[in-house]
C-alpha cells in the first residue's frame, strides 16, 4: 500500500480502536492511522486539515452505532462537504449490529463502499482498498 494512504477510524469503543489500529499496522496496510471517538471530532479534523487531506487517499472506517451522532448522521455531515474534499475519501462502515435494516441503509448510501463486520477483517479491507484505488 502507498505511504500516502491514511486510515481514519471513527468508533466510540476504545478497545476496537486499539485492536483495529494494531491489526492495520500488522497487516502492513498503513502506519498512518488516526482515530476519533465521535463524528464531531472527525468533522472538525477534516475541516481543519482539508488541504493536507486532499493530497492523500483517506480510508474512513466509520462505526454505525455510536452515542450522540451515529454513523448515519455522520454520513449526512460528510455529504455536505465539498466535492473535492469528499473525493479523497473511501468510506467503509463498521458494524457489530445484526439489525438488517442498519446494514441495508448503510449499503444504500452512495458514499459508502461497503459495510464491514466487526471484528475487522484487515485482509478483506486491504483487497477492497486495492480494488477501489484501481477504479
Amino acid at each position: 500500500m502507498s505511504s500516502k494512504l491514511n486510515i481514519i477510524l471513527v468508533d466510540d469503543n476504545d478497545i476496537d480502536i486499539v485492536v483495529n489500529t494494531k491489526l492495520l499496522k500488522l497487516a502492513n496496510i498503513t502506519d498512518n492511522v488516526t482515530s476519533f471517538s465521535s463524528c464531531d471530532e472527525t468533522m472538525s479534523y477534516f475541516m481543519e486539515n482539508s488541504e493536507r487531506i486532499k493530497e492523500n487517499v483517506n480510508v474512513v472506517l466509520l462505526d454505525i452505532q455510536m452515542p450522540g451522532t451515529d454513523g448515519f448522521q455522520c454520513l449526512e455531515k460528510f455529504a455536505a462537504m465539498s466535492e473535492d474534499l469528499k473525493s479523497s475519501f473511501r468510506i467503509f462502515m463498521l458494524s457489530s449490529s445484526i439489525d438488517r435494516g442498519d446494514i441495508e441503509k448503510a449499503e444504500a448510501n452512495p458514499d459508502v463502499i461497503k459495510v464491514l463486520e466487526k471484528p475487522l477483517d484487515v485482509y478483506l479491507l486491504k483487497r477492497l482498498i486495492s480494488a477501489t484505488s484501481e477504479s
